[in-house]
């Protein structure tokens, strides 16, 4: 009974040694050190605007209207219509035509026309994408095709990703005199959604959808209550499928007056009903025109206009207005006039937003900052986390001659692109007026790395992970054995698109790591550097220092079962073994 008591108090000791590293380095610090912790996320000091690009410069008379948009990969596509004869092989007539820069390849891609079908004026083309990155156009035409009569008319196509035209749709089916300014939204649904105006009952603001199999809608009339001149629309939406309208009407609704005021209105997301009308420019006493709609991520509500009241010491020219919506409170903010260092007429304006901020760009003749005298395109933005405007600035600054017709877009990694009709003869335009590009643009900002758990760690992976930033395509993992001040002479442990890393270690020691964010403009700065104290699997000594926590358990498994053996033997041994009795002693 001694023999079996003495086993099993060794395989006792064995199991307990074996389960002895499972037990060690349980509590977890954080070595972290914070770097750049008051970056300013809104800051775009380092932004910078890029060179003035040529692209009609296949044209050689006149180039208008240009209407720009971004798809999911970032590429751009830019509609205009010209009139340089056979431009494409388009004919004599004014044409609408199309180009898209790739983001791969960093190149404009040879002119297309889209309005292949026509054989009059082709003019005022809008542009939309959906979630396939499939392009929608709408424009209006005087062709007589698709039983549309000599009258202007809307006109649709739509170019696939693959880059397939479709044929020429005739959307004003129902209308019998002039349209005027055609627009085209495609909500989260890839519905297509149409709004213009039309004289066929007197200036009216109609309206018309295209579902994805291409179905199109009976025509409806926005503008229903008008009983004046309704036109200019524009339409947006919001996540959930909204739809928003927006158009200036002199009906004096709502004690708004008879002059031109701006109209609000809403269809729900199942576009079965439509919501009372709004007068947006509450505030203004005179003419209102030019709206503008966007809604952002947080589905506030922008409306810009211009507007000859003199609210707020405006003055009497055109000025930019602009008012918000606020879903959180219910409520509109009151009317805010925008361009205060303008003195001459704003016109043409454009606006777009994004989850941060709020983009405009309009034509100006103020000689700001002696800019000229000349027609300009100005440009603010709204800091929509501070509620805070930036300072003016003229895109066109150095032009010589009028810019005119500003579109603008954002891509998803929030760049701003600006496309507008230039007369000034530069980069070999000519005397006529071309379509002009720029983009503002910048580095990503500045990621944050994640505290590393479990610290200190065992050998083996150690997981990474930081905050996704906009205006990423990539991310740079840096490692050091010391302090990272600098990634001078550091070559990156890997580049991904990803925001976690897992990194094998294979020495004890302590690491330190930090991230950088890329574009195709640059990198951001630093991110906070994390350390990490890695261990070995230690429990003794000599043999067992060089064993790791794994090897160290399937040791102890080996000797336990093997003790375990011994004693199944050695106690069915004495149980069922010979007998072996002791001599006996005689007596004495």
């Amino acid at each position: 009974m001694k023999v079996i008591k003495i086993l099993f108090l060794i395989n006792f000791l064995v199991l307990i040694v074996g389960f002895l590293p499972t037990s060690m380095n349980v509590n977890s610090t954080s070595n972290s050190i914070i770097l750049n912790d008051d970056i300013d996320l809104n800051d775009f000091s380092s932004w910078w605007w890029t060179p003035v690009e040529l692209i009609s410069e296949s044209s050689t008379v006149s180039a208008y209207h240009p209407a720009i948009a971004c798809d999911s990969e970032n590429n751009i596509h830019l509609i205009w219509d010209d009139v340089t004869p056979d431009l494409g092989g388009s004919g004599n007539d004014r044409d609408v035509f199309y180009v898209q820069y790739d983001a791969q390849t960093k190149i404009w891609l040879p002119l297309e026309v889209v309005s292949t079908e026509s054989t009059s004026g082709s003019d005022s083309a809008t542009i939309a994408i959906d979630s396939e990155n499939n392009i929608h156009v709408t424009w209006s035409d005087y062709t007589n095709i698709l039983e549309s009569d000599a009258d202007e008319d809307v006109f649709y196509k739509q170019r696939s990703s693959s880059g397939i035209w479709s044929t020429t749709e005739l959307v004003s089916s129902d209308s019998t005199l002039g349209v005027d300014r055609p627009v085209i939204h495609v909500d989260a649904k890839d519905i297509a959604h149409i709004v213009w105006s039309d004289d066929t009952d007197g200036w009216d603001v109609l309206y018309k959808r295209r579902t994805s199999a291409g179905i199109w809608s009976s025509t409806f009339i926005v503008s229903e209550y008008s009983t004046l001149t309704a036109y200019t629309p524009r339409i947006d939406s919001d996540a959930t499928g909204n739809i928003y309208f927006i158009w200036t009407d002199e009906t004096n609704y709502g004690g708004s007056g008879v002059d031109l005021d701006v109209f609000f209105r809403t269809l729900d997301e199942d576009l079965t009903t439509w919501s009372p009308y709004t007068v947006i420019s509450t505030e203004s006493d005179d003419v209102s025109g030019i709206p503008n709609i966007s809604v952002d991520d947080s589905d506030r509500i922008h409306i810009s206009w211009v507007d000859k009241s003199n609210y707020d010491n405006a003055s009497t020219d055109w000025d930019v207005f602009y008012k918000y919506y606020n879903p959180q409170f219910d409520t509109w903010h009151i009317s805010k006039v925008v361009s205060t260092e303008s003195d001459s007429p704003s016109t043409e304006l454009r606006m777009v937003s994004d989850d941060s901020h709020l983009y405009l760009v309009w034509e100006d003749r103020t000689e700001y900052s002696g800019a000229g005298v000349d027609a300009d395109i100005f440009f603010k933005y709204k800091d929509l986390t501070t509620d805070s405007w930036s300072s003016l600035g003229v895109l066109t600054y150095d032009h010589g001659a009028d810019s005119n017709t500003p579109a603008l877009a954002i891509d998803t990694l929030g760049h701003l692109h600006v496309t507008w009709s230039d007369w000034t003869d530069i980069l070999g335009a000519g005397a006529g007026p071309d379509i002009m590009y720029r983009k503002f643009v910048g580095s990503p900002e500045t990621p944050t790395l994640n505290n590393i758990v479990p610290n200190p760690a065992q050998l083996g992976n150690i997981s990474l992970s930081w905050t996704e930033e906009s205006g990423a395509v990539s991310y740079q993992i840096y490692r050091d054995i010391s302090y990272i001040s600098t990634i001078s002479g550091l070559t990156p442990l890997a580049t991904v698109s990803s925001i976690s890393y897992i990194d094998d270690i294979t020495a004890a020691g302590t690491y330190f790591y930090t991230v950088l964010a890329s574009n195709n403009y640059g990198q951001s700065s630093l991110s906070n550097i994390e350390s990490i104290q890695v261990l070995e699997d230690e429990i003794s000594p000599g043999f067992f220092k060089s064993l790791r926590i794994g090897e160290i358990l399937v040791l102890a498994a080996i000797i336990g079962g093997v003790q375990l053996l011994i004693t199944t033997i050695v106690v069915v041994f004495v149980k069922t073994g010979p007998k072996i009795r002791s001599p006996k002693t005689g007596k004495k």
